[in-house]
């Protein structure tokens, strides 16, 4: 009988959210296309181009409606319940609320795991997509979407420091280069090189045309050699370049943890970038989250309440959305460690939602 209602409450569930996040997303687009028309007529986008435009955008849509949908959806499932006086038959089966409740929090789980991999393998390449296309079709120009860049400067070690007068990114390569070894705070060589290009198969870069300069103590040059070309190996690639001025967000989380790694050899404080290292972890959770205040907020009013229920919870919601952009902020200034600033609003708004979840009233 138990396993008849899970999969009862389960379809019930899973209708309700799967409407929830088509009226969104329907939502969503019209809201969107109004906004844009004028652009798409303004650039002659085809038809065939504005679908491949929203296709693109989808999935960024799709990871908004999630967890409204699953409030929503955890709400209404128990309000409809309770208005067909179903709750209250299987109440007296001796069934509690906590037991009616384990399947959706379980789904809940499920969902929010399932956020993290479909932001990481979908949105984020999609997104990338879509700007590329607003670049190529509507000349939008996002720092994102730079092929060139000036004025390069890296910290590749804690003694090694590298500037690059321009940067191609479609050809991995850079001219005017300069690379600073220190050594006790002094200058101990320079390299200077005409050019430099990628080496995809060796991870390395080629140097052309390059001079090293080598130094005393006091800056004072010793030695000088100009030489033809040679494979140096070092702390960074042509990703690495791509990622300046790529915001975290747009990032997948292993090119983050990969270029956090990178500046924290380098000697760079990377605080800010493991803070949203963090957070593309711990936003998921939200669908989980929403859970345990929908279903208290629902099952403490009558059944003629529902609304009052969903209301409520749209309005917890966003005061959690506010509360982790706090924690953001605490984080990006060093007063909290990245990962307590990313995982702050989760831990309060999942302590208040058990107790409440607890609190229900058999």
């Amino acid at each position: 009988m138990i396993k008849l209602i899970d999969r009862y409450v389960l379809r019930k569930f899973i209708s309700i959210w799967l409407m929830a996040i088509l009226a969104f997303l329907v939502i969503f687009n019209v809201v969107d296309v109004i906004e844009k028309i004028d652009r798409f007529l303004k650039y002659n986008l085809t038809f065939e181009q504005i679908l491949e435009f929203y296709k693109y955008q989808l999935p960024w849509f799709i990871s908004i409606a999630i967890p409204m949908s699953v409030l929503l959806a955890s709400v209404f499932t128990i309000g409809n319940l309770a208005k067909h006086n179903e709750l209250t038959a299987i109440k007296s089966s001796a069934i509690s609320m906590y037991r009616l409740s384990m399947p959706i929090i379980i789904l809940g789980i499920f969902i929010s795991v399932g956020s993290f991999f479909f932001e990481d393998c979908v949105v984020i390449p999609a997104s990338r997509a879509r700007i590329e296309m607003e670049k190529s079709l509507m000349h939008r120009h996002r720092k994102s979407s730079k092929t060139i860049f000036n004025n390069v400067t890296f910290q590749e070690s804690r003694q090694r420091n590298i500037v690059i007068k321009r940067f191609y990114l479609k050809e991995n390569t850079g001219r005017t280069i300069t690379i600073q070894e220190n050594e006790n705070n002094s200058l101990k060589r320079r390299i200077d090189a005409r050019k430099m290009i990628w080496q995809p198969e060796q991870e390395k870069w080629l140097l052309t045309d390059y001079i090293i300069r080598d130094f005393k103590g006091t800056s004072e040059e010793v030695a000088t050699s100009l030489r033809s070309d040679t494979v140096m190996a070092l702390n960074f690639s042509p990703d690495d370049i791509a990622n300046l001025n790529r915001k975290p967000e747009e990032m997948r989380f292993m090119e983050l943890r990969q270029f956090i790694k990178r500046m924290k050899f380098s000697g760079n404080d990377a605080r800010k970038w493991e803070v949203n290292l963090h957070f593309k972890m711990a936003f998921p959770m939200t669908s989980l989250i929403v859970i345990l205040f929908g279903l208290p907020l629902t099952a403490y009013k009558t059944r003629k309440n529902t609304s009052f229920g969903a209301g409520i919870s749209l309005l917890v919601i966003f005061v959690y959305y506010g509360f982790i952009k706090f924690g953001q902020v605490l984080g990006f200034k060093g007063v909290l460690e990245p990962i307590s600033a990313a995982w702050m609003g989760n831990i309060v708004f999942f302590t208040i939602g058990s107790f409440m979840f607890y609190k229900i009233k058999q």
